[in-house]
This record gives C-alpha cells, sequence and structure tokens, in this order.
C-alpha cells in the first residue's frame, strides 16, 4: 500500500486512516486501549468538525511531545486542555513508546495539511503527509488498517474535505 491508493479519499477519510494506523499502534504495543480513549475522543472529532482550528488546536496540546514540555498545568497557558487532562496525559504519557508521537504528530500534520486553502486535485500535501505514516508504519513493521472501509469517503465531496461522518464508528477501540 502507498499513498497513492488515497488519490480518491477526501481528506476526512485520509486523517480518519491515520487514527485508525494509531489504533493498530495501541494494540500491537499492548497498551490498555481504555487509558488511550480520552486521546481517541480528541482525535476522532476531526471527521465530524465544523472548523478546523479547535481540533487542530487541541491535538497540538495533547500531542505528547508538546504536552511533555511541562511539568504542571501552570507551566503553559493552554487554551483547551484542562487542569484534569493534563495532570491525566502527563501521567499517561510517561515512558510511552516513541511510535506513540510520531504517529499523533502525523494525524496533526495530515489534518492540518490544507489549513487555510483549498483541496487542488487529489490534495497532494495531505498524501504527502499520509504517505510518511504509511512508511512509518512499514518501517516499524506495524499493522497498517485495510483500506476498504474508507474507499468510500470521496474526495469529489465538499471540496476534498469530505463530507462530515462519525469517525469513532471505524473505531476498534470507542
Amino acid at each position: 500500500m502507498n499513498k497513492d491508493d488515497f488519490k480518491n479519499i477526501s481528506l476526512n477519510g485520509r486523517v480518519a486512516y491515520g487514527i485508525s494506523c494509531f489504533e493498530n499502534t495501541l494494540l500491537s504495543l499492548n497498551y490498555n486501549v481504555n487509558d488511550w480513549k480520552i486521546v481517541l475522543e480528541f482525535l476522532w472529532e476531526f471527521t465530524s468538525i465544523e472548523f478546523l482550528d479547535e481540533w487542530s488546536s487541541i491535538v497540538v496540546e495533547i500531542i505528547p511531545d508538546h504536552l511533555l514540555e511541562f511539568k504542571t498545568y501552570e507551566e503553559h497557558d493552554f487554551e483547551y486542555l484542562d487542569r484534569n487532562n493534563f495532570k491525566y496525559l502527563y501521567n499517561l504519557y510517561q515512558g510511552i513508546d516513541e511510535k506513540i508521537d510520531s504517529i499523533m504528530t502525523s494525524i496533526y500534520n495530515i489534518g492540518t495539511s490544507h489549513a487555510y486553502s483549498v483541496i487542488v486535485e487529489y490534495g497532494q500535501k495531505s498524501l504527502d503527509e499520509l504517505g510518511l505514516l504509511i512508511n512509518f508504519m512499514t518501517e516499524h513493521k506495524l499493522q497498517l488498517p485495510d483500506i476498504e472501509p474508507f474507499l468510500k469517503y470521496s474526495i469529489e465531496e465538499n471540496k476534498g474535505w469530505g463530507n462530515k461522518f462519525d469517525g469513532k464508528a471505524l473505531s476498534k477501540i470507542l
């Protein structure tokens, strides 16, 4: 599988595929998936959002590498993350595999790749970002999700972004 297989899949579908990669990684690393539901809830919101700003702002705050820069909630002016969720995630992220941070960052990069722009043709920026994620998964011998459930999310819909849908329906964990 490679990025070109996703040419006809909307940005919503591409982000959903990235989140499915994240779920496969959590499962393959034998993490307690119940502990990660809060993160998945935030990530899956992408497929049903009205505006990208709120999603991108919360996700950038919960990416492990960013969140772990601060030892206390007060050290950073979090806009979306509350104190309890900060503490929970700070503890959850202690000693996690670096693959988790890399994949969450990839999901963020795919989701924001066309921010404030029109998706032209096949949306090359998000295809390239998704290609990096697929290569990362392959190099680390992590199972790629089946593309079949994502094919119905057409790049022809909603100017390449695709129609909104409940991405949680695709989740193996939620």
